[in-house]
């Protein structure tokens, strides 16, 4: 037997059996009765999705019927079958009851099968999306409790790096120290292979401690510990002078080191050390990994997007298309395994966050052995 969706209320014989005539054939079960309180009987029994009701019965009024309905199951469609021009009725109807439709008698079959058929369809979208909401509700609120575990643990691990890193910085000093006074002679004199072995342990040492001194830069940065001394400064004058430091390096390595601006440059807010730290690193990186050409530093203003862009251009190795994203995430280094030089694997990473906080973005372009290009973009702002 099929579940009861739909109860009809009407104190006329007749109607009723009609009723049960027209809906015998539905999938969905129907309900009929001609007693208001075996209707109610029947609503707590069942699942009942549309009720229809007569206006004019000897007991109760349909409308009053209906508002019985919505206070106790407010979910149900409310439909008011009526015979009469009764403008009351049909305002009571609105505002009392709330009814989905009204449907005068007499009736034909099919319109009244097509009307209730839209009113179940009406409850089951109405229960649908009630549905989603509570479990996109739920969901929400399993998220915010995701994010804020992952926030503090991210928090956890900031404060866990910044901490190790301090304690980490005055016993390798001491290490450092150590080496230099013994391959110095100071403590007596050592052999050339002693010698060898000491080096590569400095070596080791000044990596150390430049991943530390990463680590702790990345760390502020993020907390927001360290605030931007933005003061107005021209780009290109930046450009060159990081350009002509490391000129002589390019140049030692048969390299070419230019650059290629545009002059047509507004003053902007910077924080000049921060900027030289990302050309820096940029740079340092297009010269670990170009082998023959060299690189090319440019500035371009795009006067619609109102934005600076800075690009570094060499003729390196190249990047392969899958590594591309990988690139400003933490610990990532460039290049093949056999190709990459001792790092730390957190320039880039320094370098996103350092030009997200001047309000910028940084991207890269790159195919396999045909050079990359590092750029940023940088807002132009009233000063």
């Amino acid at each position: 037997m099929s579940q009861i969706s739909v109860l009809f209320l009407d104190d006329e014989e007749n109607v009723i059996n009609s009723i049960r005539r027209v809906f015998a054939d539905e999938d969905y079960g129907v309900a009929v009765t001609r007693n208001p309180e075996e209707a109610m009987a029947i609503m707590s029994r069942e699942k009942i999705k549309v009720v229809l009701s007569d206006q004019r019965m000897p007991d109760i009024s349909g409308v009053e019927f209906l508002r019985r309905i919505k206070t106790q199951y407010p979910d149900t469609v409310r439909i008011l079958f009526t015979a009469y021009a009764d403008l009351s009725a049909a305002e009571a109807a609105i505002n009392v009851s709330e009814v989905y439709r009204f449907i005068s008698k007499p009736w034909h079959s099919d319109e009244l099968k097509a009307a209730v058929a839209n009113a179940i369809h009406y409850y089951d979208i109405v229960m649908e999306n009630r549905r989603l909401f509570e479990e996109t509700k739920a969901k929400n609120e399993e998220l915010n409790l995701a994010n804020c575990k992952l926030k503090a643990l991210y928090d956890v691990q900031k404060d866990f790096s910044s901490t190790l890193s301090h304690e980490l910085r005055t016993p390798l000093a001491s290490i450092k120290a150590a080496i230099d006074i013994v391959i110095s002679g100071t403590a007596g004199e050592s052999t050339p292979e002693q010698k060898n072995f000491l080096s590569r342990a400095k070596a080791n040492v000044d990596r150390l401690n430049r991943l530390i001194n990463d680590i702790l830069d990345l760390a502020h940065l993020e907390s927001g510990k360290v605030a931007l001394d933005r003061q107005p400064a021209d780009i290109n004058k930046v450009i060159q002078s990081v350009v002509d430091t490391q000129e002589s390096v390019a140049r030692a390595k048969g390299l070419y080191l230019k650059f290629s601006l545009d002059t047509n440059m507004p003053v902007l807010l910077l924080d000049q050390d921060k900027i030289v730290q990302v050309l820096n690193n940029l740079i340092n990186n297009a010269l670990k990994f170009t082998e023959s050409g060299g690189i090319t530093v440019s500035s371009k203003l795009n006067v619609e997007k109102k934005q600076v862009e800075v690009r570094v251009q060499d003729t390196g190795y190249g990047i392969k298309e899958e590594d591309l994203v990988k690139l400003f995430e933490k610990f990532k280094q460039l290049g093949e395994a056999h190709q990459r030089q001792a790092g730390t694997g957190l320039g880039l990473a320094i370098c996103k966050e350092i030009i997200r906080q001047h309000g910028g973005s940084v991207g890269v372009e790159s195919k396999k052995d045909q050079g990359s290009c590092f750029y940023f973009y940088l807002p132009i702002e009233k000063s």
